[in-house]
C-alpha cells in the first residue's frame, strides 16, 4: 500500500516527498543550498562553524580514486532532505526501533544517485568514500571538536592542513562549481 505523501518544502520551490523520494524532485540548488548551511557535528564544535559542505569537499580531496569523487561530494547529500543527526542520535533513534541510517540510503540511491546519471556506487568507489570521509573525520577530530566523542573508531591518518573556517560565500563560490564539475560527465545536473 502506497504510503501517504510527507512533502518537504525545498528552497527551489521543489515538494520533496520523504515517503516516496523521486530523482525528479531533486535539485543542486537545494542541496548546495542546505549543505551549506547544516553544521557538522550537530553544531558542537569550537571554535567556528563547519558544514557539511565543507566536510564534503574535505571527504572528495581526500578522496584516492577520482570515479569516486563526485561520491564523496554528495556522500552528505541525504541531509538536505532529512536532516542531519549526530551518530549519537541515529544511535538512539535505532534502539527506538527508526532505522535513519535506511532513510538516508532510500534518498540517495532512489532519488539522488539517479538525478543526477549515478549509478550506484561499485565496492571500490564505496570504500573509496569510506576510507576518505575516516580521514575527513580524523582530521575534524584533531582540529575542531572538542573532546572524541565515545564509540568513535577512527582507522586513518588526519589531513596534514589544518582545518579553517571558509564562509559560506567563500564556499559557495567553490562547493556548487566543484558538484558542477563533478558530475557533469554523468550528463544530469537536476
Amino acid at each position: 500500500m502506497p504510503l501517504r505523501p510527507i512533502l518537504q518544502p525545498m528552497p527551489s520551490g521543489v515538494m520533496f516527498d520523504l515517503a516516496n523520494p523521486r530523482p525528479e524532485m531533486v535539485r543542486l540548488s537545494d542541496i548546495v543550498h542546505k549543505l551549506l548551511r547544516i553544521n557538522r557535528w550537530g553544531g558542537n564544535i569550537e571554535p567556528f562553524t563547519y558544514t557539511l559542505a565543507q566536510h564534503s569537499m574535505a571527504t572528495a580531496n581526500a578522496c584516492e580514486l577520482p570515479a569516486a569523487r563526485p561520491y564523496a561530494l554528495l556522500h552528505h547529500a541525504p541531509a538536505a532532505y532529512v536532516g542531519d543527526p549526530t551518530n549519537a542520535q541515529k544511535e538512539d533513534m535505532a534502539l527506538a526501533g527508526y532505522d535513519f541510517v535506511a532513510r538516508e540510503k532510500r534518498v540517495l540511491y532512489e532519488a539522488i544517485l539517479p538525478a543526477f546519471g549515478l549509478p550506484a556506487p561499485s565496492n571500490a568507489i564505496a570504500r573509496a568514500v569510506d576510507k576518505a570521509a575516516q580521514i575527513a573525520l580524523a582530521t575534524e577530530l584533531r582540529d575542531i571538536v572538542a573532546g572524541k566523542p565515545p564509540g568513535i573508531a577512527v582507522d586513518a591518518a588526519p589531513l596534514r592542513a589544518t582545518t579553517k573556517f571558509v564562509p559560506t560565500a567563500k564556499l559557495l563560490d567553490t562547493f556548487h562549481p566543484t558538484l558542477l564539475g563533478a558530475l557533469r560527465p554523468f550528463g544530469k545536473v537536476a
